[in-house]
């Protein structure tokens, strides 16, 4: 069992040999105290400008150190791993992308696997996943279920809670997550509204942690961070009053499926490099029409089918809305979208909430706020998801450079700090986006958008 406030790591320091060592980490330290002992644990000065650390579970799945990190046991050490120097760093970036190589393909060897017996297609009929399409892409969706994990009950102060932006979403294991997500059901009046099997519900979203990737920021618990975000904004703006079940239905879905089977290598990527992706989807936000078809894919399953009891009519229009949802993640739309919303939100009269189309509009909105919110949450919990970012935008560039590809210079290491980076993200997208959707949403300035204006202060005051 984990020990609270001791956290347990293997010592990687490059050197063959590994040693252990223990830390005692308290949620009421300052985050450079919790720096300090995790530099001490790895024999490291904490004001070394030449050090790297990164902490990772033995999946591979990267970590934030600071006073939450979550806590583990002796049988199943955290390894952290310290280098110093450029060459240091290169080395550290050379095992972290080795170690996507290997996932990337464990993950094809399983699908293939996977791709040997028939897969049924949710009407009793079957055929090879081999002829699914897109081809290949969506046989890796079925994650083994043998059985559910028994069902975690939360306090009243967590339910609670979970309605606020400042939720600390690195408290929680996945499983947690999961039950906190199947929560969000219950409480929103969708189990009832629409029939929703328990059991059912527990495997789609089982089925769905399965099915996002082990990247360091698109992963699954960035799923449950999007939608999280999305419920508190329902709860602090009493939008959740004024939707309809099945627009709930939608935008919950819309954010649990958002990035399902992300790669960690984005839209341009999947483009320049000429992925089965980008032609498979003719370079038209190859990686959110993914997401959404992956999302869809699970849902055919009659064991995952969650929608299995809506009227025809209902799951047509959940579908059509859960795909603009999902396709309005992409960045690349962000422009269009504001503008589109901005005539709303300027509107004469107000915004007009008995238009379909304005209300889609509105979800959509929702949805994107949601996606690129954690500089809402409090700074320990938002930072350590910039260094995942930047983590994974690193990665892609060093690809593109050794492959000879057009590289973004927001994702060069060699152009890029957390503070630089920050401060344009914050100051040119997200206080604009959430100032637009305050002008159609009430009560989000002090809740929401102070907190941003606070990140960019504090990412100013870093640079």
């Amino acid at each position: 069992m984990a020990t609270p406030d001791l956290i347990y790591l293997t010592i990687d320091d490059g050197s063959s040999t590994k040693r252990e060592e223990t830390i005692r980490v308290s949620a009421e330290m300052q985050l450079e105290e919790v720096r300090s002992a995790f530099y001490a644990a790895a024999n490291l000065s904490s004001s070394s400008t030449n050090s790297v650390l990164k902490l990772y579970r033995k999946d591979g799945v990267l970590l934030p150190i600071g006073p939450n990190t979550p806590r583990n046991s002796k049988e199943d050490r955290y390894i952290l791993k310290s280098r110093t120097g450029n060459e240091g760093v290169d080395a550290l970036n050379a095992v972290s992308d080795l170690l996507g190589q290997i996932t990337a393909i464990k993950e094809k060897v399983d699908a293939m696997k996977r791709s040997i017996s028939e897969v049924p297609d949710g009407h009793g009929a079957k055929h090879n996943p081999d002829e699914l399409t897109p081809p290949n892409l969506l046989a890796r969706r079925r994650p083994t279920l043998p059985s559910l994990p028994p069902q975690r009950t939360f306090t009243r102060d967590v339910t609670e809670h979970l309605k606020h932006p400042t939720f600390d979403v690195w408290q929680w294991q996945d499983d947690e997550m999961v039950d906190l997500l199947a929560h969000m059901f219950t409480e929103l009046g969708l189990m009832t509204e629409f029939k929703l099997d328990e059991e059912t519900l527990r495997r789609f979203l089982q089925c769905v942690k399965g099915s996002y990737n082990t990247n360091p920021f698109h992963n699954f618990r960035h799923c449950f961070c999007v939608a999280q975000m999305m419920y508190g904004i329902l709860h602090v703006t009493n939008l959740h009053a004024q939707l309809q079940p099945l627009e709930k239905l939608v935008l919950l879905i819309s954010c649990i499926g958002h990035d399902l089977d992300h790669p960690g290598f984005n839209n341009a990527y999947q483009v320049n490099a000429s992925t089965e992706l980008g032609l498979i989807y003719n370079d038209i936000s190859p990686l959110e029409n993914h997401h959404a078809a992956v999302l869809f894919t699970i849902l055919k399953e009659s064991d995952t089918n969650i929608l299995r009891s809506l009227p025809a009519n209902d799951y047509r229009e959940a579908r059509k809305q859960i795909i603009a949802c999902v396709l309005a993640t992409d960045m690349a739309k962000h422009g269009e979208l504001m503008g589109r919303f901005k005539a709303g939100a300027e509107r004469e009269g107000g915004y007009d909430m008995t238009d379909p189309a304005a209300r889609s509009l509105l979800l959509q909105m929702v949805i994107k706020c949601a996606d690129i919110s954690n500089e809402v949450r409090p700074k320990h919990v938002s930072e350590p998801w910039v260094d995942n970012l930047l983590e994974e935008f690193f990665a892609q560039s060093d690809r593109e450079k050794a492959e000879g590809l057009p590289f973004a210079p927001f994702m060069d290491r060699q152009k890029v700090t957390k503070a630089s980076a920050q401060v344009g993200f914050i100051q040119f997208v997200l206080i604009p986006l959430f100032e637009l959707v305050a002008k159609v949403l009430p009560n989000m300035e002090e809740p929401i958008i102070q907190p941003i204006r606070s990140a960019l202060q504090y990412y100013k005051t870093l640079a």
